[in-house]
């Protein structure tokens, strides 16, 4: 119970960052005159974050292994790079909110792809009414939101 009490805090405390990642690289996207080179000073960031915690913690051994790495695996780069570059391009024109909701929609659509067919070696979780009818009411909450949007002149 404690362990995924402190999966969900941590879940949404990453959660709570993603639509800033693309107000904050938008003002270095501002700086540095474009949002390719803003993603890499990001990704430079991250990077060198990622090495420190992980030297102390883990050591260099795992890192002899990369070329085991199954060429799929790579495409997680690619993805959070289009994601990053999206979001800093996207949020300044169609706003936060508009582009986490259709990143939520997007996401929970894929999620439930890799759950159902069991994608990337991931276990099997098949669908269900229940599950179908949150997506399509999460779906409906965005299309309210695009509504309410056209109705105040957004």
């Amino acid at each position: 119970m404690r362990s995924t009490f402190i999966l969900a805090v941590w879940t949404l405390l990453a959660g709570a960052g993603i639509p800033l990642i693309g107000v904050l690289n938008s003002g270095m996207a501002r700086s540095v005159g474009n949002p390719l080179g803003a993603t890499a000073v990001m990704f430079a960031v991250a990077c060198l974050v990622a090495f420190g915690l992980s030297l102390p913690f883990y050591g260099l051994d795992g890192y002899g292994r990369i070329g085991a790495a199954p060429l799929s695996s790579y495409g997680a780069g690619l993805l959070i790079g289009f994601y990053a570059l999206s979001a800093t391009i996207v949020i300044p024109r169609f706003g936060a909110g508009n582009f986490i909701a259709f990143i939520l929609v997007a996401q929970l659509g894929t999620a439930a792809l890799v759950d159902q067919f069991g994608l990337f070696g991931m276990a099997r979780n098949p669908a269900n009414a229940l599950k179908l009818g949150g997506f399509l009411l999460i779906l409906g909450g965005v299309m309210l939101m695009q509504i309410s949007g056209k109705r105040a002149g957004g």
